[in-house]
């Protein structure tokens, strides 16, 4: 898929029956409120984490629960298959690369605004380090992440764009796939805001915010043509394990940016690509 133009990707992808597609995202919207207002407040996958040494963190146990059940639906009854979800084997280390590149950064990013680099003093706390490292390897790059990329860009876009392909042109069939599918990914977000403590009143602007982000994780997607780009870019926007205090306040602006080193950085790596009829395949 690298040197493949994303609509010719779409074409390839299996088209699920629209009743499982139905099924999927209702069972996703149920498992958003169920995992926020029921499961975690629990505290049993708390637990779990502290019994593991802190490494299956909650979110990751999460989505793993939650994955069984979609995989069931999506691959099991539905028959998706791997490449239907954008993944393949030959992105995965071009997109480690890109993810440490955007966490340099990120890191580097407290110098725009003029701010020294000071060394975040947690870090020196007992047991930081492997909070940390639970918190983005496991519970976003391997849960939160992985999982939502997956879902609300490769299988909703491609599945609504081939819905769409009925009544309009491939072009517009995938600007209101990726409005759709995006529209999801924020209003899914509403209980995980309401335990956060904000009502519903002041909720508009969340949602936007989160549209908003869905849209820059779904350039990443089409512009890069490798959805474990938006994994690491969504990893880092949710818990990136920052060195200095002033990182996580510049986000925004690095989002933005990481979207043309996107373009920059992959067209570069397929150049050095041999374009092979099978270059894509697992």
């Amino acid at each position: 898929m690298s040197n493949t133009p994303i609509k010719s990707w779409i074409e390839t992808v299996k088209p699920v029956a629209t009743w499982i597609l139905i099924v999927a995202i209702l069972v996703q919207c149920a498992w958003s409120s169920f995992a926020h207002f029921v499961l975690f407040p629990t505290g049993i996958l708390q637990s779990l984490y502290y019994y593991t040494g802190s490494i299956l963190h909650p979110t990751f146990t999460g989505y793993v629960l939650l994955s069984i059940c979609m995989g069931y639906l999506l691959c099991y009854i539905g028959g998706l298959r791997a490449k239907d979800f954008a993944i393949f084997h030959k992105q995965i280390l071009p997109a480690v690369g890109f993810t440490l590149l955007a966490w340099a950064i990120i890191q580097l990013s407290p110098l725009l605004s003029g701010d020294a680099l000071v060394v975040d003093p947690t870090w020196s706390e007992q047991g930081e380090l492997m909070h940390r490292f639970s918190r983005f390897f496991i519970g976003q790059l391997f849960g939160n992440a992985l999982y939502e990329e997956l879902f609300y860009r490769a299988l909703l876009i491609s599945q609504f764009t081939i819905l769409f392909l009925k009544k309009c042109s491939t072009t517009k069939a995938l600007i209101f796939a990726v409005i759709c599918s995006q529209l999801l990914f924020a209003l899914i977000h509403i209980p995980h805001r309401i335990v956060n403590g904000i009502p519903f009143d002041q909720m508009v602007a969340p949602m936007a915010n989160l549209f908003i982000a869905g849209l820059l994780f779904t350039a990443l997607f089409l512009l890069s043509k490798n959805i474990f780009i938006p994994v690491g870019v969504h990893a880092l926007g949710n818990r990136s394990p920052n060195i200095f205090e002033q990182c996580d306040d510049q986000f925004g602006l690095i989002s933005i940016i990481l979207i043309f080193l996107a373009i920059l950085f992959w067209k570069r790596i397929c150049r050095k690509i041999p374009k092979h009829p099978n270059v894509g395949k697992l």
